[in-house]
């Protein structure tokens, strides 16, 4: 449905478009610079339901950590008992331990790999499903206040980058803590005193690293929303409606411009965060280069005192880079769990956020219904402004709807007409309940519709919108939306009801024909009688119908009074009338003016009574009348 359909809902306008958003999301991602635990506990519940995997990965973490000091305990025993005393075969016995542990060590890591990438995938997977799941449930007002590009960025960027946070961040934390214990308790089993020198120079690699991880935090954030923005540029831009608007107005200079600041935004940004931690690691790699030169300094004067073996100064050495380079990367870790959470920010504040229209409880008795609508005392408002009013300011509050009394009876067929505002479009769309009224009750056959599911409800409705939608599928697809068990015999007659069988079996592959994104391929009018079409195969109690404005053919507009002719037969409909033809056929006429009934009648009541009918009637609908008039008497 296009967002022309929601005006008069008020939702077309929000801060959740153009550039001022995405600037206020950033914004907003700057303040909580902060670790909150609170959202990192949140996280790791996701991980939850594998923790059979995750037991196992430790296991494996484990055993990789102490097969992987082992290579310098060997080494050791190599040199001083096998080389120093000249003992062959404890050389080829080690050599052979050696190569053997190694080889288990790398087959080890191999699972280990596959393993965390199993967790990671996941998990997200479970965000995917649960953040789509999530959007579905939300009503048409969330996504007329948002830009669709933002929301695909939050289920697929966003998601996507997760998956560092299991395979980098937490298995890299549990590894890299795990390879440190094993080392240690090998260092100071071998000789405490060079156990200790080893560790002196330890807190130079832990204590810088605080100031570093906040700032990659907020650049992680940053480089999530422009990331956000260019995906809605290029949906919004590579889209046909986009495309073919830019080419109007010979926008593609423009539109590559704020690509290409965007884009250069990105990357500097990127850059920076690359090179955020350099300092950091210079001087993680220091320390990394000090505590060799001590080893070797106290451990040659040990060596030339006889106090231990050439083979222990050299599997120390080797021990050193299984201590300094796990601490080094617990370091980045902590930066990398800081960034992280931003992430994670932003994904639960999609799923944090609760639909406005709630779920009835309630179905309807054996699935059928008379078609009967009241509403009662009726209201419905929205709130405009921006997202950064002032503190203790509250937002404007426009009213669409004020008090609307009005009692549709089965099989009915009533008119809504009324100047653009007067709250038309609202109205219709309350019915199915794509939002709820801030005021008053609707009844279907007697039954609160809030007290209803939403899919007991709509299964009873069809809507006709004035712009309809399709997807980039076949004519086949696009119609089996309205029943999927539809059989090819139900397709066609719903088309031929429609007056569009024939037009379907001229294209080039009849009904296994792609219309195009929206529909683009097809005219307006095959779109009007395909969605006609579309709402027969569905059979519903009660139409809804918004009636194209686009000046048609008398052919073709014929051909779709037919269609709707067959459509409106002995169901009930509410109709937002803009031809003469269907104000005429309605058996009553609700005239709207400023969210308000003005006046309820027949045509030919309502032009002797209501001033407001009479004069829409004589500016809009009488030229239309005078205009087929003259299309008949030109005709041969």
């Amino acid at each position: 449905m296009g967002m022309q359909d929601f005006r008069g809902l008020g939702l077309g306008a929000g801060g959740g478009s153009g550039g001022g958003g995405n600037r206020w999301r950033m914004q907003e991602l700057a303040k909580h610079e902060h670790f909150d635990w609170a959202i990192f506990r949140r996280a790791l519940r996701a991980f939850v339901p594998y923790w059979p995997y995750t037991i196992i990965v430790t296991i494996v973490i484990l055993a990789s950590s102490f097969g992987g000091v082992l290579p310098a305990w060997l080494t050791q025993r190599i040199i001083d008992e096998g080389i120093q005393k000249k003992h062959m075969s404890l050389i080829v016995e080690y050599t052979l331990m050696l190569i053997t542990i190694s080889i288990g060590t790398g087959l080890l890591g191999v699972l280990q790999t596959w393993l965390s990438n199993l967790i990671a995938q996941n998990v997200m997977a479970d965000y995917r499903i649960a953040l789509f799941r999530h959007l579905q449930r939300q009503s048409i007002g969330f996504f007329a206040s948002r830009q669709a590009g933002d929301l695909v960025s939050r289920v697929t960027n966003d998601v996507t980058a997760i998956q560092s946070v299991v395979t980098t961040t937490l298995v890299g934390f549990v590894s890299n803590l795990l390879n440190i214990t094993a080392t240690l308790f090998l260092m100071f089993s071998m000789n405490w005193r060079l156990a200790i020198l080893a560790v002196i120079v330890v807190p130079g690699f832990v204590i810088p690293t605080q100031r570093v991880g906040k700032s990659r935090q907020k650049l992680q954030g940053q480089i999530q929303s422009y990331l956000s923005k260019m995906t809605v540029q290029l949906s919004e831009s590579l889209g046909v409606s986009g495309a073919l608007l830019i080419r109007i107005f010979n926008r593609q200079g423009a539109e590559e411009k704020e690509f290409a600041e965007s884009n250069s935004t990105l990357r500097d940004l990127q850059v920076r965060q690359a090179l955020i931690g350099r300092w950091l690691f210079m001087w993680l790699n220091m320390f990394s280069s000090i505590g060799p030169a001590l080893l070797w300094m106290y451990g040659g004067w040990l060596v030339l005192h006889d106090e231990i073996g050439l083979g222990t100064i050299v599997a120390f050495t080797a021990l050193l880079s299984r201590l300094y380079g796990p601490l080094s990367q617990l370091a980045q870790l902590h930066v990398s769990i800081l960034s992280s959470v931003a992430l994670f920010r932003r994904i639960f504040s999609i799923m944090d956020e609760e639909p406005e229209v709630k779920d009835g409880k309630e179905t309807i008795p054996d699935n059928r219904v008379e078609g009967s609508i009241r509403l009662e005392k009726v209201s419905f408002s929205y709130q405009s402004g921006n997202e950064e009013e002032e503190e203790g300011q509250s937002p404007a509050i426009r009213w669409a709807l004020r008090d609307i009394e009005l009692t549709i009876k089965p099989g009915e067929t009533v008119a809504l007409v009324g100047p653009s505002g007067a709250g038309k479009t609202t109205l219709l769309n309350l019915i199915p309940r794509f939002s709820d009224p801030t005021n008053g009750h609707m009844y279907l056959d007697g039954m609160d519709t809030q007290s209803l599911t939403l899919h007991a409800l709509r299964e009873q409705m069809g809507l006709v919108p004035q712009d309809p939608f399709f997807f980039h599928d076949t004519v086949m697809s696009n119609l089996r939306l309205a029943k999927e068990s539809a059989t090819v015999e139900e397709i066609e007659a719903a088309c031929q009801a429609a007056q569009i069988h024939d037009t379907i079996m001229s294209l080039p592959e009849g009904y296994n024909t792609v219309v195009g994104e929206r529909g683009y391929r097809l005219s307006g009018g095959e779109r009007q009688r395909l969605a006609i079409a579309r709402v027969l195969l569905q059979g519903p109690a009660i139409v809804l119908l918004d009636e194209a404005t686009s000046a048609l053919d008398t052919v073709i507009e014929r051909k779709i009074q037919d269609a709707l002719a067959v459509l409106l037969e002995g169901r009930t409909a509410l109709v937002i009338a803009h031809r003469l033809s269907t104000i005429l056929k309605a058996d009553k006429i609700v005239v709207m003016e400023k969210g308000r009934i003005a006046a309820i009648g027949t045509h030919s009541e309502l032009v002797e009574s209501d001033p407001l009918y009479k004069e829409l009637y004589e500016t809009q609908f009488h030229i239309e009348d005078e205009l087929k008039q003259q299309q008949i008497h030109e005709k041969p």
